[in-house]
């Protein structure tokens, strides 16, 4: 991710004065998207100083609320650090108009691409753990890349292929999808690039999981999307390959934790092939409308071979497999 807000030093130790601390070391960060983030030291601690370009302050406001709520529920994830006159975010004032900036405690932990079954089942754990906390009232009730979303790109004719394949998705997911299935607080995107793992002290071959990371996605929503969305973001091999060993490995460390209902595991498959649905209209979407990169406008084709692939999955096979 380019760095949208370019902070000098000065300005980043104006900012520091919010949380009583005084600057030793900064560097901007790489990562997310519509952010400015910037891995800052003092002589005792490291913090992640994140301006917030692409959200509004109550947006932003919000996000630090639910930091705040998952620290409360012991989620291993960043910690929100407070000003020092116990706001949960301060502003940076840029040439057009304030931006919200928040402080996050670091964590030591690396990116890992190709999950083992072993990470996944604690990654299945700690969706669970997340998704049974009661979702606060100011979190959307629909997924910030959902399904209600998907026509606004039908007839731009961008890609008239991709779009008549999104149209059809459309009324298959509309024939499907069950308001019944039980709802709760999902992370939304739990991608292999959003999950932190580091080796440990004694055993340095073994890597554990340390924490999941970017909220931005969050929302109150079907509880199965999240193992839908996981799945797609862990569990794929040669990129449009679901891996059913790693599926079968999130979905037992899941639950360990929140068993799911008959309804959700009749459901999951459609939650993956949804999940590839989803993540082909944003890929299309950011890249082809938002901000036009040739270089990644046929990105959103490798979701749908992936989506494809899933429909084609027996679901006896799937359920057997997965179960």
């Amino acid at each position: 991710m380019a760095t949208y807000t370019q902070l000098n030093q000065n300005e980043i130790q104006k900012l520091a004065d919010n949380y009583h601390l005084q600057i030793t070391e900064f560097a901007p960060l790489d990562g997310g998207n519509g952010n400015s983030s910037h891995l800052i030291k003092t002589r005792k601690n490291t913090y992640v100083l994140t301006v917030c370009d692409d959200k509004t302050i109550d947006e932003v406001f919000k996000m630090g609320q639910l930091l705040l709520l998952l620290e409360i529920n012991n989620v291993q994830c960043n910690r929100l650090i407070t000003t020092h006159s116990g706001d949960i975010l301060t502003t940076y004032t840029s040439v057009k108009e304030p931006k919200a900036v928040m402080l996050k405690g670091y964590i030591e932990g690396q990116v890992i691409e190709v999950l083992d079954e072993v990470m996944l089942f604690d990654v299945g754990k700690q969706a669970a753990k997340l998704n049974q906390i009661t979702a606060p009232d100011y979190l959307p009730s629909n997924h910030p890349y959902g399904r209600q979303l998907f026509p606004q790109v039908i007839g731009l004719n961008i890609d008239s292929e991709y779009e008549a394949w999104l149209a059809k998705e459309i009324e298959y997911l509309q024939r499907n999808l069950s308001d019944d299935l039980p709802r709760g607080l999902i992370h939304g995107d739990l991608f292999f690039d959003n999950l932190l793992f580091d080796y440990k002290s004694d055993k340095p071959d073994e890597l554990v999981f340390k924490a999941i990371i970017d909220f931005e996605e969050a929302c109150h929503y079907y509880s199965v999307f999240e193992l839908g969305m996981a799945a797609v973001g862990t569990c794929i091999d040669d990129d449009i390959n679901v891996n059913l060993d790693k599926v079968r490995a999130l979905v037992a460390g899941y639950q360990q934790v929140r068993s799911l209902h008959s309804m959700e595991k009749q459901s999951l498959q459609l939650f993956i092939r949804y999940a590839a649905v989803a993540t082909s209209y944003w890929r299309f979407n950011k890249y082809n409308v938002e901000e036009a990169e040739i270089n990644k406008a046929d990105h959103h084709w490798q979701m749908v071979v992936l989506a494809k692939s899933v429909r084609d999955m027996s679901a006896n096979d799937f359920l057997t497999a997965v179960f």
